[in-house]
């Protein structure tokens, strides 16, 4: 009778410096969620709404070929968020006024084993009118600067401009990625997210999320 032979331990694989930078970046929107819902609690934040006009930019829904929409999030189940949702549903009523031609949907796993947003916002898009052949997916970016940069190199030869569509806070961050990469994007930003959580809502968490980005990105040259 053959003694068991106890198998090789299987690796362990090491956290790449994309995973650790991504725990990090969920430890400091924890934080950043944190102060807002302390700030929601004790009333303050709807008198913090003077500080998001350094970071709107106002609607230019001049036509463009491409509408290009960034996600927000993707949940492990595989069902896109709320602001993610309003983000495709906003996009779409653009291509539907005739502002644009083609829809450009840009979202991938935030890190490894996660889904890519971008596939699901595809199939919504499509639920909501639009021709498959008019959607171009990109799947591979899990931050605004990889947006901008996968959606630069997807793009025709010559392409200079597009529109854009994100939330109204995150708009400024992401038309200047897009400019790093040599592409213009005119602002159509997204009005409303209903049903978003309140407390992920909440201004003054949106506002220090976008500050901090701002900073980051410029110390890591993303701007």
């Amino acid at each position: 009778m053959r003694p068991d032979v106890p198998s090789p331990a299987e690796p362990v694989l090491a956290p790449s410096p994309h995973d650790l930078e991504v725990r990090l970046r969920r430890r400091v929107e924890r934080a950043v969620e944190a102060l807002g819902t302390t700030a929601l609690r004790f009333g303050v934040d709807a008198l913090a709404r003077h500080l998001t006009r350094p970071l709107l930019l106002p609607p230019d829904l001049r036509p463009h070929r491409h509408v290009v929409v960034l996600s927000g999030g993707i949940r492990s189940t595989g069902r896109l968020n709320a602001t993610t949702v309003a983000r495709v549903r906003h996009a779409v009523e653009v291509l539907a006024s005739e502002k644009a031609e083609l829809l450009v949907v840009s979202g991938g796993p935030r890190r490894r084993g996660r889904p890519s947003a971008a596939p699901a916002m595809r199939a919504l898009a499509i639920t909501l009118g639009v021709a498959p052949e008019r959607i171009v997916v990109e799947e591979r970016s899990s931050r605004t600067s990889e947006n901008a940069r996968e959606v630069a190199a997807l793009l025709e030869r010559g392409t200079r401009g597009i529109l854009l569509v994100t939330s109204a806070l995150h708009m400024r961050r992401a038309v200047l990625c897009f400019r790093r990469h040599g592409i213009s994007a005119a602002p159509a930003p997204v009005p409303h997210v209903p049903d978003e959580d309140p407390e992920r809502a909440t201004v003054v968490g949106q506002v220090l999320h976008e500050l901090i980005g701002l900073a980051y990105y410029r110390f890591a040259g993303w701007l």
